[in-house]
């Protein structure tokens, strides 16, 4: 089962349940984002520079851990953020 967040935001996040992966589909180029995912205690588990221009699709394999924890997205100025359950 794999459940999507879409926004007016030029990012799709996906979560595939049984393999624990999340997706982010940049729709347009935001230049360097950081994207920052962190467990449901507020610890950071992932975090990555990622260049939307050259990587349309970031995924990561998340762990138990990161169970109703968040996923950010930022670029210095704008923040989006979604939480992460499955």
């Amino acid at each position: 089962m794999k459940q999507s967040i879409e926004s007016t935001f030029p990012i799709i996040g996906n979560v595939e349940e049984t393999t624990k992966e999340l997706s982010l589909e940049f729709t347009e180029d935001l230049g360097d984002v950081v994207v920052t995912v962190t467990d449901a205690s507020g610890k950071t588990v992932y975090q990555e520079t990622v260049s939307t221009g050259n990587t349309p699709t970031w995924t990561v394999i998340l762990d138990e851990s990161v169970q109703n924890g968040t996923v950010t997205v930022t670029d210095g100025v704008n923040l989006v953020y979604g939480e992460i359950s499955f």
